[in-house]
């Protein structure tokens, strides 16, 4: 819940929140977003989420005690949502790049699943792994996963090194690090397998299904200007002008000319903004999505200038 400081100014301690593995996401900046809005706005009841995505902020806006309405225009997304809500059992087992061409544009929870989890950046068109490396993850995934054997056995072979069964992916890690550090990192495809990149994610979401406070999200599949709105904060994170596309892309200048003439405060993350919108916030933070050497990257929280009325 959301504390209040002797002003009565509320504030949520800042947290690394449980979300949906997604390009953009800001699970390390929810908590940050969510306090620059009360420091620009106040307090309030509502909270709606237009371009939901990995959910991040709607999980911020649900520990500070919020009403929060997420919404989430693609279709497969969306319905992971409401699968993991609803408490449904989240496959573990290793997909392979045919299943994954298969099921990436389909608009069910499953397919939404398999763009969060074994999608190449969370970019949702790409595979996760290249031809070159998939046979090694995928022995890793069936080794730390499934405690498989034969699997062991044929990447050990593959390695030149006798890989002990693993318990989980963090043994697997541990035990590929150690190897590492042993050989200085001689071997390539050792480095290439300190990470199991789709077992990370089905970790994050995990730890999503087990916060009790989804119970209250609610849940809708909408054009962001279709949402049904009253009395509330709205909050957007489109995907962001010229950099990596998401599968659905919007019209920017008609996104613009909506948030100014919405009569509820419109909070929108980006880089930069036209006239009209006031910067109210920046956030420095890696991410995959700056072209920057060094991966960091300074987001702008924008704000259209309105209060809330009551």
């Amino acid at each position: 819940m959301r504390s209040y400081t002797i002003e009565n100014k509320p504030y949520i301690e800042n947290q690394i929140v449980p979300a949906m593995p997604y390009m953009g996401n800001k699970r390390k900046l929810a908590t940050k977003i969510l306090n620059a809005i009360y420091d620009t706005v106040g307090d309030f009841e509502k909270l709606y989420d237009l371009f939901g995505g990995g959910g991040s902020v709607s999980v911020a806006g649900l520990l500070a005690g919020h009403r929060v309405i997420y919404n989430e225009y693609n279709s497969g997304i969306s319905n992971l949502m409401q699968y993991i809500k609803d408490g449904g059992e989240l496959p573990n087992k290793w997909i392979t790049r045919e299943e994954f061409n298969k099921h990436k544009d389909g608009d069910d929870w499953y397919s939404g699943f398999i763009k969060c989890v074994w999608s190449f950046g969370n970019s949702q068109k790409a595979y996760l792994f290249g031809k070159e490396i998939e046979e090694y993850k995928r022995l890793g995934h069936l080794i730390s996963v499934n405690h498989d054997e034969e699997a062991r056995i044929e990447l050990s072979k593959k390695l030149g090194v006798e890989i002990p069964q693993c318990k989980d992916r963090h043994e697997f890690r541990q035990f590929i690090c150690k190897e590492l550090k042993s050989r200085k990192g001689e071997l390539e495809q050792l480095e290439r397998l300190e990470q199991l990149q789709q077992l990370e994610r089905l970790e994050q979401l995990q730890r999503l299904e087990r916060l009790e406070r989804l119970q209250r999200l609610e849940i809708s599949n909408k054009s962001y200007n279709e949402v049904e709105i009253k009395d509330g904060i709205i909050y957007c994170d489109p995907p962001y002008k010229g950099t990596a596309d998401y599968q659905k892309t919007i019209d920017y200048d008609e996104f613009y000319k909506w948030c100014l003439e919405n009569k509820n405060p419109v909070f929108i993350s980006e880089y930069n903004m036209p006239d009209g919108f006031i910067e109210v916030a920046q956030f420095e933070h890696n991410t995959s999505l700056s072209q920057k050497n060094n991966n960091k990257t300074i987001e702008k929280l924008y704000w259209n200038g309105v209060f809330l009325t009551n």
